[in-house]
């Protein structure tokens, strides 16, 4: 292991020890403290976690839009969130997902396309949209939207609100969902910085902005060319405070040894985020493939990475659930 891989190592069980006494410490403590053993263990949690900034549907059911509107609402949306966002901080990310009613999806892609320069101008945090195309409802769509903080987004949706086009647009789609729902992650900072090849791959907006900014420039040269398959991976964890800082500890050791048994680079990683609000203790992996079966070759090369093993094994008991399901970007998501 390099010097840098070995500090960062130390560095990480220093944490998990350190925020483990702090959380030890709340535990204990008598009811009438608990408000401020309270906001001891928030602290506790947020260092071994990493919130801190400064460590860190086929082609024939989708709506066409020419090449040249796709690059102008892309570098819309990576200009505006350029300015408005700052690159040292990770922020907040929000998975919204959409059941379409059955029959509607056309319908509905159709008019999130032609309403896809007012999302630019509106939600300039808007990183991208997936239709589910295998392992869960096929009629589902998961986009994911970065907000710099919880008051950058209640500002978002008001705004929203007040548009004109957007209630039209919300008017031409209501009758088209089944339902929505909503909920909010928080960057898995550490497992980013054991994998990071620059200061800002560790951080979760920057590396996924720059993620879809390489994929703009190859789609200038080549627009019609198939887009990505996304890989949701979603583990549901055992109730208490540890789990989380626990499985983000040992990603971080273990995710070097998965990515160096796939020399090929069949798949990149995109993110990797945790619940703040919403269904709590769950933990989300995002991973782009050029195909399915890239994804399955970089799959079964992971089983060969002895520390992912272990790492995997360390994880295991903790996870009540695990599920992953295959995703396609729709036409006009920022990410393809």
């Amino acid at each position: 292991m390099s010097e840098s891989g070995s500090a960062l190592h130390s560095d990480t069980r220093v944490s998990v020890r350190s925020g483990a006494r702090d959380i030890s410490g709340w535990l204990s403590a008598s009811q009438s403290d608990m408000s401020a053993a309270f906001s001891s263990m928030r602290r506790a949690v947020a260092r071994v976690v990493g919130l801190s900034a400064r460590r860190g549907a086929t082609s024939a059911s989708r709506p066409e839009m020419s090449g040249t509107s796709r690059l102008r609402i892309s570098a819309s949306f990576s200009s505006s969130a350029g300015a408005r966002e700052s690159s040292s901080s990770p922020g907040l990310f929000e998975f919204r997902v959409c059941s379409v009613k059955p029959g509607a999806m056309d319908a509905y892609l159709a008019a999130c396309a032609a309403h896809a320069e007012t999302r630019a101008r509106l939600e300039p945090g808007f990183l991208g949209a997936f239709r589910t195309s295998t392992g869960g409802e096929l009629n589902e769509i998961t986009r994911v939207t970065h907000f710099a903080d919880y008051d950058a987004r209640d500002a978002t949706s008001a705004a929203k609100r007040a548009d004109p086009a957007w209630r039209a647009f919300c008017q031409d789609t209501e009758n088209m969902l089944e339902k929505h729902t909503s909920e909010m992650y928080l960057p898995a900072t550490p497992c980013l910085e054991a994998i990071a090849k620059s200061p800002s791959d560790a951080n979760a907006f920057s590396r996924w902005r720059a993620f879809f900014h390489e994929n703009d420039k190859k789609h200038e040269h080549a627009l019609d060319e198939k887009p990505g398959v996304f890989e949701l991976r979603a583990y549901q964890l055992e109730l208490g405070y540890n789990p989380i800082p626990k499985l983000v500890a040992h990603m971080a050791e273990g995710l070097p040894s998965k990515l160096a048994s796939d020399p090929d680079e069949n798949g990149a990683l995109v993110g990797m985020f945790y619940s703040d609000v919403g269904r709590l203790n769950r933990f989300v992996e995002v991973w782009r493939y050029d195909s399915a079966q890239k994804h399955i070759a970089a799959r079964e090369a992971a089983r060969g990475a002895q520390t992912w093993r272990a790492c995997v094994g360390h994880i295991a008991p903790m996870v009540q659930m695990f599920d992953t399901k295959l995703t396609e970007p729709t036409r006009c998501s920022p990410t393809q």
